[in-house]
């Protein structure tokens, strides 16, 4: 009996299934015409476009002829012998195609969308109704996102791709992501998380509706945003809490947030276990408040110097140093310091490593100051739903910038390995 030997695996990527020489040809035909400006890559009449014409009417070729095998010869009839298009029942074939522009990232598109006989092909290339491919709808998000208005992505589509979009087509694209928010927001968790941040955020400096923002990381050292909430009551962090319990985590070995918002209690009746620390970004907001602008730079330098102590007695050596430093007119400052010390204390239980994961390394610092650069070029939001959906956008962006796979730390085993000691005192 003959043995058929073992099937080639797919290729990882499509890039592998392009003829290389091909495309080194089509590259050296237009080089020259691209750089004299004779061809556009993008935009309507680019080169992209011409190529992307052909690869997606080739895909639907492709889809209608497995449609067709799969459907086989006859067409689905009803009793009175006709097709469910109202055809004479017969084979099932191809019937010409529908002319379509789709808009794409890289501009417009006009292909022909083939058609059967009966009506039963829906292409999964392009959509029934379709007129805009998902590519130009993540475009829209990414940019919206990084802080563009409507108005502004609108002009910037049309200049570079040649995409003409609505204000009201915008709104809609992003309003998308509040269904993506609603299902992550219902997904399992792990059971372990190393650190979660908890943060309350506005949609911009000027007020608006607050929202609850939890991230965490994961046993793997990586960064992941566990859920958005409104927060239209106030604080409700054994909300919170509770819905992160729900979703599967059982074990959280330090929670970082603004502990005097009730945050400590609700955390000691949810992870009995669980080290609550001060948010060191929080702290120092809520000091310097009662300092003069002039003074926030040498303050703050001073006060985390204070948290990269090696130890808690030195730590708190070097706060009665600053204390006599900055003198009686700064008393108010320390005091805030003084007050939150039970909750920052415990960061002294980890090394220098650790205590840099704590303090959250500029990420939730860079969450509000995107938020304050939407709303310069976006306006105030009023309501929680739009709420919502800016603080989802600008955490995809944040996302985005931590990049796929990269840990937390550089060393993030003997991190993990110093949290879950610490932690356990």
């Amino acid at each position: 009996m003959r043995v058929d030997p073992d099937p080639q695996p797919p290729p990882a990527d499509l890039a592998e299934l392009v003829d290389q020489r091909l495309v080194r040809q089509l590259a050296e035909a237009a080089a020259a015409q691209v750089g004299s400006g004779a061809v556009r890559l993008l935009g309507d009449g680019g080169l992209l476009q011409a190529l992307a014409k052909q690869l997606i009417e080739r895909a639907l070729e492709l889809e209608l002829q497995e449609h067709l095998r799969g459907a086989g010869t006859n067409s689905p009839t009803g009793a009175n012998g006709r097709t469910v298009a109202g055809r004479p029942g017969g084979p099932n074939g191809p019937n010409g195609a529908r002319a379509r522009r789709l808009l794409t990232e890289i501009g417009p598109v006009d292909v022909r969308v083939p058609r059967d006989r009966d009506g039963s092909f829906a292409p999964r290339t392009v959509r029934p109704r379709a007129r805009r491919l998902p590519g130009l709808d993540r475009l829209v998000v990414s940019l919206t996102a990084r802080g563009l208005s409507s108005g502004e992505l609108v002009a910037h589509l049309a200049e570079v791709y040649g995409v003409e979009l609505s204000r009201e087509t915008v709104s809609v694209i992003t309003d998308q992501v509040l269904d993506e928010l609603a299902d992550r927001r219902g997904r399992p968790l792990d059971p372990v998380y190393p650190v979660v941040f908890l943060d309350s955020v506005r949609s911009g400096r000027s007020g608006g509706p607050l929202v609850h923002l939890a991230l965490g990381i994961s046993a793997d050292g990586l960064r992941e945003v566990l859920g958005l909430w409104p927060a239209a009551d106030g604080e409700h962090w054994p909300g919170v809490l509770a819905g992160l319990a729900e979703r599967g985590v059982r074990e959280v070995w330090v929670l970082v947030g603004d502990a005097g918002a009730g945050l400590a209690e609700a955390a000691a009746a949810r992870w009995p276990r669980t080290v609550v620390h001060t948010s060191v970004a929080h702290l120092l907001h809520a000091a310097l408040r009662h300092a003069p602008g002039e003074d926030w730079s040498g303050l703050a330098r001073g006060l985390r110097e204070i948290c990269t102590a090696p130890t808690e007695a030195a730590a708190l050596e070097r706060l009665g140093r600053a204390e006599r430093e900055w003198g009686p007119s700064h008393r108010e400052v320390f005091r805030v310091w003084r007050a939150a010390w039970p909750l920052l204390a415990p960061g002294f239980r980890f090394g220098p490593e650790a205590r840099r994961v704590l303090a959250g390394g500029g990420a939730l610092e860079r969450l509000h100051a995107r938020l304050r650069r939407i709303e310069q070029a976006a306006g105030r939001v009023r309501d929680e739903r739009a709420a919502l959906k800016r603080v989802y956008l600008a955490t995809l962006a944040l996302e985005s910038q931590a990049g796929v796979g990269r840990p937390w730390a550089g060393d993030w085993p003997a991190v993990r390995e110093e949290l879950r000691r610490g932690s356990r005192h």
